[in-house]
Formats: structure tokens, C-alpha cells, sequence
């Protein structure tokens, strides 16, 4: 750990200049304090106004996994995810404008880990006046929504919208919690304003989905020849986007900390609908979210609901009806049952949390989550997953965890079909329990 804390003072001292600094840090690292604060703690003592700062999370998971699907997908026995932020301020006090860069790592035994571009943006304000963000940042919509996993502890479930990298989900039964065509990697302008008698408000836009970072898209261009018609529309494709997104949130929070609290958030998203292959349409994006904190002493409830109504779904139509799905058949676009009908939807979530502070150290946290996808007025397919953690705090800046989730998915026939057509994974149930442990390091 003091490895670390070494190797982040020497990248901040070297912007200031002051690279003496790093041994009176070490000298206090046992206090209860993130690195970050006792590298500005340390600059102010020595009079320095540096306008740099740093913050970052990092999550070591160790999983064992058990599930009925055992083929298809890569299944890591650990990860790592880290997020690491570097900003400019004006002002070491009192921030009105900078920049934010920041960088995420998302690593196990699956085959990827390289640290993508998560965050680079200028902003202008402060939280007392209200912020302007103009970059790669959120959407207001995403970050100002409450859910079930607001309020829990250790991986988080369905909440941490990464359960999927351990689990091999059953025909698009599975909806991570918010809205899953969200471009919070966009270049985007986001308004969020200052909070008023416990109320804040926000609206971003965002011109193009596919302009997913600075470097490259992450969304085949229109046209593109690599891209066939069977593949369309399905989100794992890419081959839908949106133009012209508008996303916006109101909050409103209320009570005492230490005693009755809440809070209770209304975000929405809007936008034009596009796709890359000729000859499809897809529905415009139109979706919106409620939730609520409930909070008294150590005890905190949380309730979520998402409603992505039909937002990127084909327009296209299969023209047959579909009695089962036949596991020896070699289902294609071409056939005349395969593909959405009249009814289809990209899914609704619902969710719901609890968490008690045993004491200052050690939390625990239950939540339920349940998504429900529709693939035509009379066929769904659906997912449960129930999720139970305990996390002990060691520091501030460090903590251990254990967690368990059941997971229990159910594909309807013509997902099944849909999915096998595009050469993915057709099993209609999957009945899966997950065992984590981890450590979670803020700097």
C-alpha cells in the first residue's frame, strides 16, 4: 500500500515542483485520511497552490461462479476495476473552472483490460452556483438516478452493470439497472444546477451516440458492409444509435443525516433513433426512471424503476408465430417466425435495496432486482436476481467484502430463435450462484 501511495505522490509533487513532499506524506498515512487529502493537506502547509489533484478507486474481485450454462463466454475467477481521475483547478479552495481526465480499467480473465478513455471534459462553476460540463462525461440522467443499488455495499449486484462480465445470461433476459443505451461515453454539453430548498435540476445533450470517445467509435458507421441485416438492432451489436439526445433529472433531497432522510430522483431520455444497416428502422429512444432513498440512523431503503419503453427496437417485424424453440435447428433472419413482433420492448427493471450500518465499520446490504423484456405482446423473457453483502471497513481508503447473488433467468422461444440467429447463446434458463470476495482502495 505505501508502494502506492509513493508512486501517486511522485507523479503530484513532480507538477508542483516538490517532490520532498512524498516523505512527509508517508510520515502520516496512518491517518484517517485518502491519500489525495494528504497530498493537499501537505501543499498547503508548504504554501503551494497547486492547481492539480488526483482521486481513484480500485476493486480486486475473486469470484466463484456456479451456473447451468457452462459454455459460451469468458467466465474470470477475478477482476479488477479501477477508475482514476486527474483534474486542473483554477483554484486549490475554491474550484470555478478546469478540466477532468480520467481513465478506466476493467481486467480479470476475460480477454480485455486495457484502460479506455472514461472521462476528459471541461467544466465552469462549482456546486454552489451550479456546474457546466462540455466533453466526454454522463448524461444528468444517469448520474442523477436513484435505485435498489444506491445504497448497497460490496460488488453491488445488478447494480454494478457489470454482473454480465461473470455471467453468461440467457437470450436477453438480462437488463442492467438504468438505461442501457446510454452514452455517457459521448461527447456531450450537461447543465446541472445548485440545490435550492433540497431541490437540483439538469439537462445534458448529446449530438451523436457514436462519438464514444476521442480516439475511435464504438458504433459502426452507417452503410458499413461488414454490419449484415441479421445482426441489426441487437444491443450487443452496435448497429443502433441515437442522434440528438436529450436527457434530463430532477432531485430533491430532504430531512437529517443523522436522523430521518431521503431523497427522491425523475430522470428521462429522449433522441432520435438511427441504425447502421439499409432498410431498417428502429423506434426513437424515449425512456425515464424513478426512485427513492428512505434513511433513518443506520438504516437506509432505497426503491428503483426503469422504463426503456420499445427505444432502439427494429420496426421490423418476424411475420410467423412461434410454438418453441427447436435446439437442432439453424435458425435464420431468412425464416419467417424469427425477429420481434407487434409488443416488443427493450425492458423494464425494478429494484429495491436495504442496508444497515451495524457500526462505524461494518455494513450490510440485501437487494432484489427483476428485469422484464418483451418480445411481443404475449412472449417475455425475464431475470431475478437477489444479491446479500457485508463490507468491513479498514480505513478510510480501504475496505473487504463478501457477497453472494443468485441469479435466475428464463428466455421466452422466439428469443431463443432471435438470438440463435445471431450465432449467440439460446439457452432459455439459466440458474446461477455467485460467491465474491474483494477489496475495494480509494487514493
Amino acid at each position: 500500500m505505501k508502494k502506492l501511495m509513493f508512486l501517486v505522490l511522485l507523479s503530484s509533487a513532480a507538477l508542483c515542483n516538490e517532490t520532498e513532499i512524498a516523505s512527509e506524506v508517508l510520515n502520516r498515512a496512518d491517518e484517517e485520511k485518502l491519500l489525495n487529502e494528504m497530498v493537499a493537506d501537505e501543499l498547503k502547509e508548504l504554501g503551494i497552490d497547486c492547481p492539480f489533484s488526483f482521486r481513484g478507486t480500485f476493486n480486486f474481485t475473486a469470484l466463484s461462479m456456479h451456473q447451468k450454462l457452462k459454455d459460451g463466454g469468458d467466465n474470470p475467477v477475478s477482476a479488477l476495476e479501477s477508475d482514476v481521475f486527474l483534474k486542473y483547478c483554477d483554484k486549490h479552495d475554491q474550484c470555478n473552472f478546469g478540466v477532468e481526465i480520467g481513465a478506466k480499467v476493467n481486467s480479470g480473465v476475460m480477454k480485455q483490460g486495457s484502460p479506455i478513455l472514461r472521462v476528459a471534459y471541461v467544466f465552469v462553476g462549482s456546486e454552489a452556483i451550479g456546474t457546466m460540463k462540455v466533453g466526454f462525461t454522463s448524461t444528468v440522467a444517469d448520474s442523477m438516478a436513484t435505485n435498489g443499488g444506491s445504497v448497497l455495499v460490496g460488488y453491488g449486484g445488478a447494480a454494478s452493470r457489470n454482473l454480465s462480465i461473470f455471467y453468461n445470461e440467457s437470450a436477453g433476459s438480462f437488463v442492467d439497472m438504468g438505461f442501457p443505451f446510454d452514452d455517457n461515453k459521448a461527447a456531450k454539453i450537461a447543465l446541472t444546477s445548485a440545490k435550492f430548498s433540497g431541490f437540483s435540476a439538469g439537462i445534458s445533450f448529446t449530438p451523436d451516440s457514436r462519438s464514444a470517445n476521442p480516439f475511435k467509435t464504438l458504433h459502426p458507421k452507417p452503410h458499413n458492409p461488414e454490419i449484415s441485416e441479421e445482426k441489426a438492432n441487437f444491443t450487443g451489436m452496435r448497429t443502433a444509435y441515437s442522434k440528438n439526445i436529450v436527457t434530463g433529472g430532477v432531485a430533491y433531497e430532504f430531512g437529517d443525516p443523522q436522523e430521518f432522510n431521503g431523497a427522491l430522483s425523475l430522470c428521462g431520455w429522449v433522441g432520435k433513433g438511427k441504425t447502421s444497416v439499409i432498410g431498417v428502422d428502429v423506434e426513437n429512444i424515449g425512456a425515464y426512471s424513478v426512485g427513492a432513498i428512505v434513511g433513518y440512523k443506520d438504516f437506509k431503503l432505497a426503491f428503483g424503476y426503469c422504463d426503456n419503453r420499445k427505444s432502439l427496437r427494429s420496426k421490423k417485424y418476424a411475420t410467423a408465430g412461434m410454438e418453441s424453440f427447436d435446439e437442432d435447428r439453424e435458425y435464420t433472419f431468412a425464416d419467417p417466425e424469427v425477429g420481434l413482433k407487434p409488443g416488443a420492448d427493450t425492458g423494464k427493471m425494478y429494484s429495491v435495496g436495504v442496508s444497515y450500518a451495524v457500526n462505524s465499520k461494518f455494513t450490510v446490504s440485501s437487494g432484489y432486482f427483476k428485469s422484464v423484456v418483451k418480445f411481443s405482446d404475449n412472449e417475455k423473457s425475464t431475470a431475478d436476481v437477489l444479491t446479500a453483502a457485508g463490507e468491513y471497513a479498514l480505513h478510510k481508503s480501504a475496505s473487504v467484502y463478501a457477497e453472494y447473488d443468485m441469479i435466475r433467468s428464463d428466455a421466452c422461444a422466439r428469443a431463443q430463435a432471435y438470438h440463435k440467429a445471431c450465432d449467440l447463446s439460446t439457452a432459455g434458463k439459466n440458474r446461477a450462484n455467485a460467491f465474491m470476495v474483494g477489496v475495494k482502495v480509494n487514493i
